[in-house]
């Protein structure tokens, strides 16, 4: 289990921000002789205290694929648009215009109604799952040895996740609430006995919600196939594409994962034995889209071997 200090936390944001602003400032230079202005795509701001490190990895990551591909499709800025809407509510929101792009896990149905850009923007950490646990109860958690055993408690989880559906093929009990706000005063109540988090983003997300009679338990992850893409809506093909080469590029030159061992969400995945002796629960992703490229090694960060080899 691990703890991240406010003033640790803010030093490490700080330095990302400079390195961020170096590769801006590239573009910017490349891009001055130009009098373009630039294209604005709006993506959703969520002002919840919760998951704000998560958020920023995923703005700060479309800033760095917009800076990398401003030569070849003009400058571009992103704009944040206000609310707190539920997944199942932004992907209307793209499709209605609202919105241009949107982080999420991709699910058959979503992949029927946005263009799913098929490169997993957290090289498949969103379907690694620590948990969030009562104080209390570390040593039933540590006595799990199989799905069996975790058949006895109730997963706390938000609405409209694609994962409840994987949780559920599996035969785990859970339940859902509207805001993952709501699900951290629910296990206080019992209401439910644990809350499975990307393993990037459980430490802040606790940081900010935990309190001292919750934690984070890393000694068992549930494993499953979900990768989390960028969605753009289905008339929005140049926007596709820009995407896609940028994600391309940072993936052939390594640039994804150095981005991952840098920002403040995900530098803490990479300590050093973090995940050593860790217990894994794999579970089967009955909805994983038909060309979700598994074989492509290069796309998967595999935290000490949570998934089987291909």
């Amino acid at each position: 289990m691990m703890k991240t200090s406010k003033s640790g936390g803010s030093a490490m944001r700080a330095a990302f921000n400079r390195l961020l602003a170096g590769v801006w400032l590239i573009a910017l230079l490349a891009g001055a002789a130009s009098a373009q202005a630039p294209v604005e795509y709006r993506i959703e701001y969520n002002g919840s205290a919760a998951g704000q490190n998560v958020r920023s990895y995923y703005r700060d990551l479309i800033e760095l694929v917009l800076a990398r591909t401003q030569a070849r499709f003009g400058p571009a800025r992103l704009v944040d648009v206000p609310g707190s809407s539920p997944q199942g509510r932004l992907l209307a929101m793209l499709e209605h215009g609202q919105l241009d792009v949107l982080w999420t896990a991709t699910s058959r149905q979503r992949e029927s109604q946005a263009l799913a850009i098929r490169i997993p923007l957290d090289m498949g950490l969103t379907g690694q799952r620590a948990l969030v646990i009562r104080k209390q109860d570390v040593a039933r958690f540590d006595a799990i040895r199989d799905l069996d055993d975790l058949r006895r408690f109730k997963a706390c989880q938000g609405a409209y996740w694609p994962d409840n559906d994987i949780l559920r093929a599996g035969g785990l009990r859970v339940v859902e609430y509207d805001w993952i706000d709501l699900a951290y005063p629910a296990m206080r109540t019992h209401e439910c006995d644990y809350l499975p988090r990307a393993v990037n983003e459980i430490d802040g997300e606790v940081a900010t919600l935990g309190g001292d009679d919750l934690v984070v338990y890393d000694r068992l992850i549930i494993a499953y196939p979900m990768p989390m893409y960028l969605f753009v809506s289905r008339n929005n093909v140049k926007l596709a594409e820009r995407l896609q080469a940028g994600l391309e590029g940072l993936v052939a030159d390594g640039g994804l994962r150095r981005f991952m061992e840098h920002h403040p969400a995900t530098a803490g995945v990479f300590r050093p034995n973090r995940f050593l002796g860790v217990r894994v629960l794999r579970l089967n992703n009955p909805d994983l889209p038909p060309g979700t490229p598994l074989s492509d090694h290069r796309l998967w960060l595999d935290l000490a071997g949570l998934f089987p080899p291909a």
